[in-house]
């Protein structure tokens, strides 16, 4: 898992992989929820770039993204997350 913060502290981002980049473990079911922050982008992945591979996206179809969740879809996720990035932005209030 790796955590980042920009430098004005309003874009963060969270990924959390496989550092083999597949697993003979799979997920059958997955929900990632940032509290605090509005999801600005969120990509799940099949493979975890490793060895000279690239990351190999999951169809769309097969999660939800939601303005602080992303989560598989009943019926269309295949069990094969190896990645999961997420980029948020932190809410700030005006003075």
């Amino acid at each position: 898992m790796s955590v980042g913060l920009s430098d004005d502290d309003r874009l963060f981002s969270c990924s959390v992989w496989r550092p083999q980049g597949k697993s003979y473990l799979f997920f059958t079911q997955f929900k990632a929820e940032i509290k605090g922050a509005k999801i600005e982008y969120a990509g799940a992945y099949s493979q975890a770039a490793v060895g000279g591979l690239k990351d190999v996206a999951l169809k769309e179809e097969e999660y939800i993204v939601g303005d602080s969740t992303v989560t598989h879809k009943d019926g269309k996720f295949r069990a094969e997350l190896s990645k999961l990035t997420i980029i948020g932005r932190t809410r700030h209030d005006e003075l």
